[in-house]
């Protein structure tokens, strides 16, 4: 089935269990991981290729498995942000990008600019972008302890 998949998966070696089960039943052709905490010898499912960003984060913060037979191409993405992403032939082409901004980084406007930038079109970003706000339920950044228990009570 040509469906696509977002999941923080906050630890691969941790949910590699529940990973396994949702390949199985989606049998998606892209799945955009994000928090992925890879550890040395961790290899992907072996029907998926597991791309990493090129900027070489240790951890692979954002990665993208790709189902074998999937005809992709990886793109070299030139940006300081944890991302990977690859142009993937499915019913259509299109490309599909993994990103992960950490809670405490700063991401400019024209780094995320420079990111579409580079993405062929049409594109579709999926991630964790640690985007808290008040308006949806979040807390403001840097709120912690006694206010944050009274916000949420």
């Amino acid at each position: 089935m040509d469906t696509v998949v977002q999941w923080n998966i906050r630890g691969f070696r941790s949910n590699s269990e529940e990973l396994k089960l949702l390949l199985n039943r989606s049998q998606s052709a892209v799945v955009a991981l994000q928090e992925c905490r890879l550890g040395e010898g961790q290899l992907p499912p072996r029907s998926y290729t597991l791309l990493l960003p090129q900027g070489g984060f240790p951890g692979g913060e954002a990665a993208l498995l790709i189902r074998n037979g999937t005809r992709f191409s990886e793109i070299d993405l030139k940006t300081g942000l944890h991302a990977a992403a690859a142009t993937i032939s499915l019913e259509k082409t299109l490309t599909v990008c993994s990103l992960y901004l950490p809670p405490d980084s700063r991401v400019s406007k024209l780094s995320l600019a420079e990111l579409f930038e580079h993405l062929p079109k049409p594109f579709l970003v999926l991630g964790d972008f640690n985007a808290h706000s008040p308006a949806w339920g979040g807390l403001p950044p840097g709120w912690a302890g006694e206010d944050a228990r009274r916000v949420h009570s």
